[in-house]
């Protein structure tokens, strides 16, 4: 499987799913390894991992630390969360973003209570590289849906969690344009830098207005 790095993390995750749905991953089977699943899929590892984040927040996965990694047993859980939202053609990055700015910030501020050490060393590395390849003109729309998917599980809250993985699959576009104006990319990283620290500092109330303010500025810029 080749794919730019921007589509990547879209395609392994659909490709995952793919692999549930047609039973050949079965209820309670042990995944492979994130190496094994980062070669078969000719992709990186952290390209897997942050893709088995999200199945995990959308009830396909459970990630046992020190077991494994296994499909759910419970095949309801196997429903698509984005497929009613999928049938809406007409979608516009405006009424993704006005969605976002009801669930996230409230993500941001319970993360900054509940995040634990290693959660707060992640989402400081992904806004760190996030800056890096903004800086180096790159693609970073994986390392930006890590980062707010990281959010969310931080969050320790399944419900909103399964609120906003039935948005990300309709990101990849929204980020296309959302990118093209004016600052976007440089606003972004440094949001995301200063949401990180809010978090690390278990600052909710600066969490929760800065997600705000990040959703904000985009929201301002299209309606411009």
């Amino acid at each position: 499987m080749k794919q730019t790095k921007q589509t990547a993390f879209q395609a392994t995750m659909e490709l995952m799913k793919l692999k549930i749905q047609n039973g050949e991953w079965a209820p309670g089977d042990r995944l492979p390894t994130l190496q094994q699943l980062a070669a078969d899929f000719s992709v990186s590892v952290t390209t897997v991992r942050e893709a088995l984040r999200i199945l995990e927040s959308q009830g396909n996965v459970s990630i046992e630390h020190g077991r494994g990694m296994y499909v759910r047993n419970d095949p309801l859980l196997l429903d698509d969360p984005a497929a009613a939202l999928k049938e809406l053609e007409d979608i516009s990055l405006v009424d993704l973003l006005e969605a976002r700015l009801l669930i996230e910030p409230e993500l941001a501020a319970l993360a900054a209570q509940r995040a634990d050490e290693a959660q707060v060393r992640r989402l400081r590395d992904l806004a760190e590289r996030m800056v890096r390849q903004m800086e180096e003109g790159g693609p970073f729309f994986e390392t930006d849906l890590a980062f707010h998917q990281l959010i969310a599980e931080s969050a320790s809250n399944p419900v909103l969690a399964r609120m906003l993985s039935s948005v990300l699959p309709l990101l990849a576009e929204g980020r296309k344009q959302t990118n093209t104006l004016p600052h976007m990319r440089t606003k972004a990283s440094n949001y995301h830098i200063l949401i990180a620290i809010a978090i690390e500092e278990h600052d909710s109330g600066t969490a929760r207005q800065l997600m705000d303010s990040h959703i904000r500025s985009m929201l301002t810029s299209l309606r411009k």
